[in-house]
């Protein structure tokens, strides 16, 4: 799935604390399947979430997001996650989200801009999310290009394909 840097991403704010593990995120040890993991992401932390998030929402959380073991995102994104907007994140949940495109701003301030179930604007572009209610908005960090690249493709191993294609026209992989 491609990810556009360029168009504003606008919806209703799941707001989260600090240190959310990736064994909440993505409780795959309890549910080995994507269509179960969908009916439990979260739900450690907000024992709703899975069963009211619509696709659109955006999620808010914390410093150190995405701690614990390399477990991806995903299932967020699956389960409508517009994007992730956070005070920080760790590095290995950040580099898991680049390489399958999924949608993570580090926003230093968001917990203290925006509420749960508020509307947040995040303008890439622009290097700001806004609370759409008060007119507040922050700074975020843009990417590398490089990084930008592999947003715009839809993810890592999308991007080293089309790299090889490009330096071996016609080479069948």
């Amino acid at each position: 799935m491609t990810f556009d840097l360029t168009k504003p991403i606008e919806g209703k704010v799941w707001k989260f604390g600090n240190s959310i593990e990736t064994d909440a995120i993505s409780p795959y040890y309890h549910y080995p399947t994507m269509d179960e993991m969908k009916l439990h992401t979260m739900e450690a932390y907000r024992p709703e979430f899975a069963k009211d998030v619509k696709f659109g929402d955006i999620l808010v959380a914390g410093t150190n997001f995405g701690c614990g073991s390399s477990r991806p995102g995903l299932v967020l994104r699956e389960v409508g996650i517009a994007a992730i907007v956070v005070e920080s994140v760790s590095r290995l949940f950040l580099r898991n989200s680049i390489a399958r495109a999924i949608p993570i701003f580090m926003a230093p301030g968001i917990t203290n801009l925006i509420g749960d179930g508020d509307i947040l604007r995040v303008d890439y572009l622009d290097e700001s999310v806004i609370n759409v209610k008060s007119k507040e908005k922050i700074k975020i960090r843009k990417f590398p290009h490089m990084i930008e690249k592999i947003f715009e493709i839809g993810g890592l191993p999308e991007f080293a394909y089309a790299r090889y294609q490009k330096e071996h026209p016609g080479a069948n992989v």
